[in-house]
Parts: C-alpha cells; sequence; structure tokens
C-alpha cells in the first residue's frame, strides 16, 4: 500500500509539471524580468541618521532581454516586524538587458532601530547569488541632544573634614566643610562636551566652583563632584547648580538651586544635680548646696558654671573643662532664707538636650520684707551737682515670722555703695536708707536694690530711677582794692562769685603773706548763693608783701579754678599806660578805609581789675572811635583791638586818651596813608572850551564899554583934589582861612593874596586866588591876629632836601630840610622822629 501511494504522487507531480511547463515557456515568450544587485544598496546595517526619512540607491538589472515593467516596495519595520511605513514607489519601463541606478526613500523612521526593505513587485526575476528581488538594511535614527540634571534630590551634600574625608555624619554641622555631587544625563545619543558652575552661601560666606570641558556620551550620565574650600557655619547654606555650554533644543533641567540646614557643631551634653541641706537648718545659719555634673556627650565641655539666687552670685566656677564621659562635684555655702537657687553653665555652648539650667527652691520660715509705702526709695539732697551726694530711703515692714536684717544698696555706673544693715523684728517697721556720691553730670540712672540674708525680699525688690545732675559748681576769688593807710592799716575787698545752683557753704581765710610765710588773720564760715559777693577786711597795720585770700568748700565738692588769690601792697600809686602798636591793618590804609589798630595796655599795683573808657580821635579832635578796656585777668598787661575809619590826609596823627582809675592816660602816634588810585584822562573839552572863550570875550567888552562911559561921567562932574590933601594911611590886610588839600591843614593867608602856599605840615605846595576884601567902614587899626601864619606873597624857592636813614633798617628816605616832625619808613614801616634818622647832606 505504501509503494501504491508513493506511485501515486509521482504521477501527480509529472502532471503538474506536464501542465506548468508550457506556461513558463509561454511567459518567458511573452515579457523580461528585473531584479536588484543586492551589493548596489547604498544602506548597510549600522547607519546611523538624525532625520526621521533616509534615501538609498539600488541598480535594477533586466535579466530576460525583453522590456520589463516593476514597482518597488519601500516598508519601514521594527525589529519586531511591525511595519511602520509602507510606501510604493514606480520604476519606467526598463528595456531589454536595461541596468539602472534608481533612489527610493524610506519616511517615517522612529527613534533607535529600525528595518528598511526594498522588495520589486511586477515582472521580477528569480533570485541568484547576486540578483535579489529585495534588499534591506538594519539602521538607527539618532535621538537629538538632551542633556539634563536630575531633581532636587539628585544634589546630595556630605560634610568633609579639611583633607575632603567623609565626617561620617549625616548631616552638615558648623566647622564642616561641604562637599557635593550632583548627575548630568545624556538622554540624547549625541555626545555632550560641556560645564557647570557650583555656588554656595553660608552667612558672610560665598563660593564659586566652575567645571570646564565634561563630557557626557550619548546615553549615559556623570556624575560630578564639587568641594568648596570654604568652613560651614551654623545656619543656612544656600546653592545654586547651572549647566553651562551648548545644552541642545530639547527640554530638560539646566539649573536647580536649593538649601540646606548647617546645625551646630558636637556639643557636650551636660546633666546637672543641685540639692541642699535646708531641711536641718533655719533662717540665718549657713545653707550648704551641693552641684554635680555630668558631659555625656563625646567632646568636652570648656566654660564657666555659675549658681545665683535672683541677682546675687552664690557660685561660679572659672575656666571649667569637662571632659568627655566625666563629671565634677563642687559644694557652697551662703545664709540661710527663701530662695530660689538656679545654676547655669555660660562661656561654652551645650546641646539642647542637656539638663542645665538646674535648679532648687528652699522654703522655710523667715522674715519677709514688703514695702510699707511707696514701692521706689525716695531721694533726697537735690537738685544735684556733680560731685554732691544723693540719699534715698525706703520704710518696709517685716511680715514674716522671723526676726530679720535688710539693707539698701545703691549703684551709679561704677559707683557701688551699700547702706547699714537695719534689724527687724516680725510685724515691726523701718526705714533703710543709702547715699552717693554723682562723679559725673547729665542724665544718671541710679539702679537700687534691697539685700538681706536671712529674709525674703517680697514686690519690688530693685529698680532704677533717672535724675539730671548738673555740672559742677566753682568758686571764683579775687581781691581788689587794695590800700594801706596810717590810720587803719592795709584795707581790701574780696569778690566771691558762685556759679548758677544751690547755695553752698564755703570757709574764706584772709591774711596776708611775709618772708615766704602764709599767715590768715580772719576766717569766716559763708552760705553763699549764686552770684558775686564782695566782702571788705581790714587787717590793721601788719608787715606784709602781699595780701592773701583763700576759699575752702565745706561738705561738698567744689569745680575746677584757683581757690586762693593774692596781691600786691601798694607801694606808690599805680601807674597805667597805653601806646599804639607800630602797624595798622591795612598796613598803608587810604581815606575811608576800615582800619584795625591795636592798643597796648599797661598796668603797676594792685588795681587788676580796673576798666575804663578809651577814646581814639585824629589832629582835629574828631573822636573816631570808643571802647572799654578789657578786664585784666590777673594780668598786668592786655591788647585791644579797635576798628576805626581812616581819616583824611597823606600822614595822619592820632591820639588815644584811657580815663582809668580817676586819671586819664594818653598816647599819640602819626601813620602814613597810602595813594588814592584815581583814573586820568587825555580827552580834550573842544565844545565847552569854544563856549568859554566866546562868553569872556562878549563879558570883557561890556565891562570895557561900562568902564569908559563911568570915567567919563566922574571925569566931568567932579572937582579935581587939592594937592595938598594928605595921603590915607593903608589899614592892615584882612586875613582868610585855607585849607591844605592833601591834609586837610587849615591856613591863614591875606585876603588879597594870590600864588602859591605851603603847608607847614606835609610840606606840599598848592595855589591860592585872590579874594576881594569887603570894603572897611572906618580907618582905624585893627589888631594883627596872633594865628596868622607868616606866608610870603612871591613864590618861594622848594626848601631843599635832605636824605635820612631808618635807624631800624637803614632804609634811605628823602625830607625837606626844616621837617621836623614824624616820618614812618616805607620798608619796615618803623615810626621815628626826624631828628632820630641818620641825616646826609
Amino acid at each position: 500500500m505504501g509503494g501504491g501511494t508513493r506511485l501515486e504522487r509521482q504521477r501527480s507531480l509529472l502532471l503538474v509539471l506536464v501542465l506548468t511547463l508550457p506556461l513558463l515557456t509561454l511567459a518567458q515568450a511573452q515579457g523580461g524580468a528585473v531584479l536588484i544587485d543586492e551589493d548596489s544598496f547604498s544602506l548597510v546595517d549600522g547607519d546611523t541618521f538624525e532625520a526621521d526619512s533616509v534615501s538609498a540607491t539600488l541598480e535594477l538589472n533586466e535579466v530576460l532581454g525583453s522590456s520589463a515593467n516593476v514597482s518597488i516596495t519601500l516598508l519601514v519595520q521594527t525589529l519586531d516586524g511591525e511595519v511602520l511605513s509602507n510606501q510604493t514607489q514606480a520604476v519606467s519601463e526598463l528595456l531589454a538587458g536595461e541596468v539602472r541606478n534608481v533612489s527610493v526613500s524610506f519616511t517615517g523612521l522612529p527613534y533607535g532601530h529600525s528595518v528598511l526593505i526594498a522588495t520589486l513587485t511586477g515582472e521580477v526575476g528569480s533570485n541568484n547569488s547576486q540578483l535579489v528581488d529585495t534588499v534591506s538594511a538594519t539602521v538607527q535614527r539618532l535621538r537629538p541632544l538632551a542633556i539634563t540634571l536630575g531633581g532636587l534630590g539628585s544634589v546630595v551634600p556630605e560634610g568633609v573634614d579639611a583633607n575632603g574625608q567623609p565626617t561620617g555624619n549625616l548631616s552638615l554641622h558648623d566647622g564642616d566643610r561641604l562637599a557635593l555631587e550632583f548627575p548630568v544625563i545624556n538622554n540624547g545619543d549625541i555626545n555632550w562636551t560641556g560645564g557647570a558652575t557650583v555656588e554656595v552661601l553660608n552667612g558672610a560666606l560665598h563660593e564659586l566652583v566652575s567645571f570646564d570641558n565634561l563630557t557626557v556620551i550619548a546615553s549615559s550620565s556623570l556624575v560630578v563632584r564639587a568641594e568648596p574650600s570654604l568652613v560651614l557655619t551654623e545656619g543656612d547654606i544656600h546653592w545654586w547648580v547651572n549647566l553651562t555650554g551648548d545644552v541642545g533644543n530639547e527640554p530638560g533641567t539646566h539649573a536647580l538651586n536649593g538649601s540646606w540646614t548647617v546645625g551646630p557643631p558636637p556639643l557636650p551634653v551636660l546633666t546637672g544635680l543641685l540639692t541642699s541641706d535646708a531641711e536641718s537648718v533655719q533662717a540665718g545659719d549657713a545653707l550648704t548646696f551641693s552641684l554635680t555634673v555630668w558631659n555625656n556627650a563625646s567632646v568636652a565641655f570648656s566654660g564657666e558654671l555659675s549658681c545665683m539666687n535672683e541677682a546675687e552670685t552664690l557660685f561660679e566656677s572659672d575656666g571649667l573643662v569637662l571632659a568627655s564621659g566625666s563629671s565634677l562635684n563642687w559644694s557652697f555655702s551662703t545664709s540661710a532664707k527663701p530662695m530660689t537657687v538656679s545654676c547655669m553653665s555660660t562661656g561654652g555652648r551645650v546641646a539642647t538636650t542637656s539638663s542645665l539650667p538646674t535648679g532648687i527652691n528652699i522654703d522655710m520660715p523667715s522674715a519677709v520684707f514688703e514695702s510699707a509705702g511707696s514701692s521706689t526709695p525716695t531721694l533726697s539732697g537735690g537738685p544735684w551737682h556733680k560731685g554732691d551726694d544723693v540719699s534715698a530711703n525706703l520704710l518696709l515692714r517685716n511680715t514674716g515670722v522671723e526676726e530679720g536684717r535688710v539693707r539698701l544698696v545703691l549703684n551709679v555706673g561704677s559707683s557701688l555703695r551699700q547702706g547699714e544693715w537695719v534689724v527687724l523684728e516680725d510685724g515691726s517697721a523701718g526705714e533703710v536708707s543709702a547715699s552717693l556720691q554723682f562723679v559725673s553730670d547729665g542724665p544718671q540712672s541710679i539702679m537700687w536694690s534691697l539685700e538681706s540674708d536671712n529674709g525674703l525680699i517680697a514686690g519690688m525688690s530693685s529698680g532704677s530711677i533717672s535724675v539730671a545732675v548738673r555740672p559742677q559748681q566753682s568758686v571764683a576769688i579775687g581781691i581788689d582794692d587794695v590800700d594801706s593807710t596810717t590810720e587803719d592799716g592795709t584795707q581790701f575787698s574780696v569778690a566771691l562769685t558762685l556759679d548758677e545752683g544751690v547755695d553752698r557753704e564755703v570757709l574764706l581765710q584772709v591774711g596776708y603773706e611775709s618772708g615766704g610765710a602764709t599767715v590768715f588773720l580772719q576766717e569766716n564760715n559763708l552760705v553763699l548763693q549764686q552770684g558775686l559777693h564782695t566782702l571788705e577786711f581790714t587787717l590793721g597795720d601788719v608787715e606784709a608783701e602781699r595780701v592773701v585770700a583763700q576759699v575752702t568748700p565745706v561738705n561738698w565738692l567744689i569745680g575746677p579754678g584757683p581757690l586762693v588769690s593774692t596781691a600786691a601792697l601798694p607801694d606808690e600809686a599805680t601807674q597805667f599806660w597805653v601806646e599804639f602798636s607800630a602797624v595798622t591793618d591795612p598796613i598803608r590804609p587810604v581815606v575811608g578805609d576800615e582800619v584795625r589798630l591795636e592798643l597796648n595796655l599797661r598796668q603797676s599795683g594792685p588795681y587788676a581789675s580796673a576798666t575804663g573808657d578809651v577814646w581814639i580821635v585824629d589832629a582835629y579832635g574828631t573822636q573816631l572811635a570808643k571802647v572799654t578796656s578789657p578786664s585784666w585777668n590777673d594780668a598786668d598787661q592786655t591788647t585791644i583791638a579797635v576798628s576805626v575809619v581812616w581819616p583824611k590826609g597823606s600822614t595822619v596823627g592820632l591820639q588815644v586818651m584811657w580815663q582809668i582809675n580817676g586819671e586819664v592816660v594818653s598816647a599819640e602816634a602819626t601813620y602814613v596813608s597810602g595813594e588814592v588810585v584815581a583814573e586820568t584822562t587825555n580827552a580834550w573839552p573842544l565844545a565847552a572850551i569854544g563856549w568859554g572863550l566866546a562868553l569872556g570875550t562878549g563879558i570883557v567888552l561890556v565891562l570895557r564899554l561900562q568902564s569908559r562911559t563911568s570915567a567919563l561921567a566922574k571925569g566931568s562932574n567932579t572937582p579935581r583934589a587939592s594937592k595938598s590933601s594928605s595921603k590915607a594911611s593903608p589899614a592892615p590886610e584882612e586875613k582868610r582861612e585855607v585849607s591844605c588839600p592833601e591834609c586837610d591843614r587849615r591856613l591863614r593867608v591875606p585876603v588879597s593874596y594870590a600864588g602859591s602856599v605851603g603847608c607847614p605840615d606835609c610840606s606840599h605846595k598848592f595855589a591860592v586866588e585872590a579874594s576881594a576884601a569887603p570894603p572897611s567902614s572906618t580907618p582905624a587899626t585893627q589888631p594883627e591876629d596872633d594865628e596868622v601864619e607868616v606866608v610870603n606873597e612871591q613864590p618861594e624857592p622848594l626848601p631843599a632836601k635832605i636824605e635820612i636813614g631808618c635807624p631800624e633798617c637803614s632804609q634811605t628816605l628823602r625830607i625837606p630840610r626844616s621837617y621836623e616832625g614824624s616820618v614812618r619808613c616805607p620798608a619796615c614801616t618803623h615810626v621815628f622822629k626826624s631828628q632820630d634818622g641818620t641825616r646826609s647832606a
């Protein structure tokens, strides 16, 4: 049966072959066939592209010698065979035996790997080792550059030491250095090269760390580690991370920022225990405390421990060092009374888990002091000046069950005063007080407190009071009007001046000095009010060189200033002198200038406080200034500056008169004035000259006509006088006053004199015109005026000049030979008499 079946199959195959063979022969006879040269396909496995489409070339071959028509099917598939893109590209008819290069384009390529397939359809030939109907290649479309940072949690801080080694702590602490790490992720298929910056800010500390030439290959990440050099301090640390360079166009995180908390450094953990023996003592006895402190941390404690009862320090340890895992014990005592004692650490930080401060409350029967009136002390003694004492008092009552004592304490700045202890029985009241001296002026705050070593202070036990303290008061002392007579002996007055403020008690002692010793003859306790007080004293007939007065404060602190004054006894009448300074300010003033003159005033004798009026007048008695001489300030000379308006004259003579102590003292000085600069012009007033000539000509003609007419009339009407008539004697000629245009000196010249006049003061010469004398009503001879200046009617020749030398600087000056006044040297401004200079012909 098996053989029959095999024979049947062979027959079937033969029948199929017989039937299909004619068909193949017929098809071959009808057209050609096309195949692809497998090696001509331009794409190979592993090619990469960035675009979503790719072009390729392949070679078509007609293999049957007849024209053929084909088309190309282009497929894009995933590696799993999923078709992503299917398109057909038409090809024009190929001629018999034609070989043609054809370009094809695949579209819709996904990111990553895909398979590109090109298949012929139509008149396709049979595949062989070289020619095929289908070609394919596995290619990769590259993802674009996509660089990014991780999230906030990807930036990780770590505490390191100075060598960069991790501290092992899970958090940052004060004193650590910082190391931080962050990833840079490349989600694309293109390698990235760029940079990054890390910026940190911790309190006032700031630092920037930069990275260049960071490279992250495609589809990978890089962890960057930054280690700033700053040492962290407790608080917050802020950070910023930024990528720099080309980061592409794809979305991503290119900058991050945030903050971390820097905790305190490792701190000691202190545990304290405070106990006392209060149960076995009574109020006022010695109360003993015991303090034990443990350090339970890994670091030592360095600082101080102190125990306080309110503001009172009961125990204090300086320079304490408590090692890790160790403990120490102390004991201290105080007077027993109700109190609350608290112990704490200072000078070094401790962890918040420490049990310090620790305390204990002491309760026992005792005195209890409460205010019996005002809750703050009352001040007395004001108003106060610097150096005064302020007194404070406060009324208290003991409401406890035991006797106790209490006192008041005052404190201003660094000054501390404790009042006396006041003992109060239970139920009784009393006053506590204290006093304190003010050592500075201005606003002051008085700190007060109540202290008791065996009782409890109930209510307000301390506070402050603000007061205003005035400047320190001083007493000025001086001696005036010293005189000595045969009847009363030595007499003088003492002037005491107290500064503004409260009344003050002083001790005044008066006496005399003789042979280097001081003898006080009188002492007086005086209460001075503010202002001046004058007292008269008579010492009688004593052999003294000087009189002395001394003032001493009584129970108060006097301010700065001399407390003793002396004065010489008058041997003779007091002498006073005044003189001008050698120069003025300005040195060469001109008329109208405001000029500053200095006057030197001197005296000898006891009149140290005498003053008087000072006048300055010019040579004509015109008052230029009036002032009052200044006080002497216990000196024998002083200087006063006076401003005057400079009078007219090339040489100005000034006189000073000083009315002092019932007499007038004077002095004179001569100063050389400067020259006034005047503008001149050479323009001729031609129009005025013309009009003047015309007017003068007219007047002359009129006068000539009038004189001729008068002469004719007088000749015809008047008889000729007898020759024998006696000739009248000429009357003395009258004189008139003229002023020197240079120095304003008044001169008397004959009325009819016309010519040159010389000023005897300044030697200036000027012209005068004749003046018509009034007709005399009587020929009687008038007496000649004694003050008439002798003036030659004929011009005198100029007086010869001589040269003199300045006695100060030897400067040569030329002056008229006859001049005998004062001369001022133009070089050194020294003023001297002309006869004092060195003369030369």
